[in-house]
């Protein structure tokens, strides 16, 4: 999600919301995760909100909030600290390979199984074959980096 902050004389400045995520996730301690983040623009403050597991100890909010404001200090942001208890899905899926987070990858996967069952192996093939092939075409001919590749070739031609 994208987060609107302020206007300024430049137009109009917006914030996304996993690089503010990326920027507290180093402060936090072990056993803690950051759940969400909003952003109060007209107020410069950033709502971080903090899980930890039950079982664990209570992280102090008053040292965590020292220790963001400081990070936070050149963009402006005053970072404000709540404790969320109970592991959540953040935490849970930290030790999940990205690849398994990815739904484009689960749309491949489960498209590529469902042509595998309906095409066969060959037909599978053919699909790829002319798909990879028509993609390279279009690529060499519809981007400049194709372009470019393709006036490199001719041009060890001409000499």
């Amino acid at each position: 999600m994208i987060f609107f902050w302020k206007t300024g004389p430049l137009g109009r400045l917006w914030i996304d919301e996993s690089a503010l995520r990326e920027m507290v996730e180093p402060c936090l301690p072990e056993g803690t995760a950051c759940d969400s983040v909003r952003l109060v623009g007209d107020r410069d403050l950033l709502n971080v909100y903090v899980s930890f597991n039950s079982g664990n100890a209570v992280p102090d909010p008053e040292a965590l909030s020292a220790q963001l404001a400081e990070k936070f200090l050149p963009t402006g942001l005053k970072p404000s600290v709540s404790l969320v208890s109970g592991q959540t899905e953040t935490l849970a899926g930290k030790n999940r390979h990205p690849l398994l987070k990815s739904p484009f990858f689960w749309g491949l996967s489960i498209g590529l199984a469902a042509a595998v069952v309906n095409l066969g192996l060959s037909g599978v093939f053919w699909v790829l074959f002319f798909g990879l092939g028509s993609f390279a075409v279009a690529w060499l001919f519809l981007t400049p980096g194709g372009r470019n590749r393709l006036a490199s070739f001719l041009d060890s031609f001409e000499e």
